[in-house]
């Protein structure tokens, strides 16, 4: 090959321009690649465990997840940075119905929400006409569509007392399968002193106020079975556990 030494400029220039547009190119590509936003990931799904070991169904998935509708906070699709698992937390436990919420997000980019429902453990009936449960914390709960097999305590009960003072008593009835059988329903009279009404027999027990409920209940126990599995179910009226240690039994006036 003859190289022309007259063409030395010219390669020399081609040289400097192919590398000058060597260097416009990559920053080209590094302005264009660099200042291109990051693709944020999306939530791929949600997992809803709910965790009702009182087997109450006052809340399920669907119910969950139309609650997450409704309030545009369904996580599904948008990108994991932007949700705010805090707030789902919170309009969960906002719910009448449920009692605690845990909200976390896993590797594989789902969110999963663990709730665990409120449980109630009576259903009052009250002369105002008011129709709602009381938890075993102390708390109401709206009665809505939900239809559970409790115990009916009616009569003077005010609604914004009713939780503490009735829902310690009502967790010994329920937490003993022996009383959560016998009792029907729990009266409360205009005094405020309640009465049991029991499944099996025609009288009334007297429990008086809430106080050694548990006491009060053991007594009624071992009466029922020494006594009224002996005399009879239907020969009492009334049955007062009123006062300490002492089981007051009233007769049925022969007709």
């Amino acid at each position: 090959m003859i190289f022309n030494y007259a063409m030395r400029p010219i390669f020399k220039t081609s040289i400097k321009v192919a590398i000058l547009l060597g260097v416009l190119a990559y920053f080209i590509f590094a302005l264009t690649t660099f200042n291109r936003p990051v693709q944020e990931p999306a939530c791929k799904g949600l997992d809803i465990v709910v965790n009702d070991e009182k087997n109450t169904n006052f809340i399920n998935e669907n119910e969950i997840r139309e609650l997450l509708v409704k309030k545009k906070l369904f996580p599904e699709g948008r990108a994991i940075a932007d949700i705010d698992l805090a707030e789902l937390e919170s309009v969960l436990v906002a719910s009448p119905y449920i009692d605690k919420a845990l909200c976390y997000t896993t590797s594989d980019d789902r969110v999963m929400l663990q709730v665990t429902p409120r449980v109630p453990v009576l259903h009052v009936l009250n002369v105002a006409g008011e129709d709602f449960y009381i938890d075993n914390c102390g708390g109401t709960m709206p009665r809505g569509h939900h239809v559970i097999d409790l115990i009916v305590m009616t009569g003077h009960v005010q609604r914004t007392t009713a939780g503490p003072l009735y829902s310690p008593m009502a967790c010994v009835i329920s937490s003993d399968p022996y009383w959560r059988d016998q009792i029907q329903e729990i009266h409360v009279d205009v005094t405020g002193d309640l009465s049991l009404t029991p499944r099996v027999g025609q009288h009334v027990i007297l429990l008086g106020d809430t106080s050694k409920i548990a006491d009060k209940l053991e007594r009624m126990r071992i009466f029922q079975t020494e006594g009224l599995d002996k005399a009879g179910w239907n020969k009492y009226k009334t049955i007062s556990l009123k006062y300490d240690n002492q089981v007051i039994a009233t007769r049925k006036q022969e007709p």
